[in-house]
């Protein structure tokens, strides 16, 4: 791979691990000291270089995470800029805390992603919704004595409609699992949606209408968040 298709690639998970223990190590020593310190001032500074602001789809999040991320990289720089300590101080907190909650969200959600195994997807979507199996068997469309061998180390993966329908489901599950317990998110599945007029299990069916589901989870995480 020659540099420049490196450059074009999203960030590394790695990279924003350690940008997120950067932000948290920022956050502790901004609430200890009465005036930002200078290490805090130079973290903000480097955080449009560190996203690569000049390409913000680099990031390979989700739309609501990204916007919520460069909306509270931008709040804090511009706090960061304020004539008033105090106020300087109060603001970028809160500017912060907003960062570091999207970055903690973007990294939770790799585990997700497109280039993940989906048996990885599996897995992490059973243990992220701690419910009986069988009610996750009923979202995928299979029995569970089928789940379970998908989630068995040993057993097949799945393949075709299966595998789209389950990352289709694990991206809807870490939409909602910010707002909602594990039966909540399965009540939001079952219960008929004002946006989509109908059951949004009732359209997993349906690949050409995952994209609507998708908008109607982040509209729900959006308007309880």
């Amino acid at each position: 791979m020659t540099t420049t298709e490196q450059r074009a690639g999203p960030p590394a998970t790695v990279e924003l691990q350690q940008l997120f223990e950067a932000v948290n190590a920022a956050t502790a020593a901004l609430r200890r000291s009465q005036a930002v310190p200078p290490e805090v001032a130079e973290l903000v500074d480097s955080l449009g270089s560190a996203l690569h602001a000049e390409a913000p789809l680099r990031l390979g999040a989700d739309p609501y995470l990204t916007t919520m991320l460069f909306a509270a990289a931008l709040q804090a720089g511009k706090a960061l800029r304020h004539d008033n300590a105090q106020l300087q101080r109060r603001e970028l907190r809160v500017a912060l805390e907003q960062f570091r909650q999207a970055l903690r969200d973007i990294v939770s959600g790799t585990p997700f992603g497109a280039d993940t195994p989906v048996k990885a997807v599996l897995a992490t979507a059973a243990s992220v919704m701690s419910v009986p199996q069988k009610d996750l068997a009923d979202l995928l469309g299979v029995s569970t004595r089928q789940l379970q061998r998908w989630l068995a180390p040993e057993g097949p993966s799945p393949v075709g409609d299966d595998e789209a329908r389950i990352r289709i489901v694990a991206q809807l599950i870490n939409q909602l699992r910010h707002a909602f317990t594990g039966p909540g998110v399965m009540a939001w599945f079952r219960r008929r949606h004002p946006t989509l007029r109908a059951k949004p299990a009732d359209w997993l069916d349906d690949p050409l209408r995952y994209p609507r589901l998708l908008a109607a989870a982040t509209g729900s995480r959006a308007m309880i968040g």
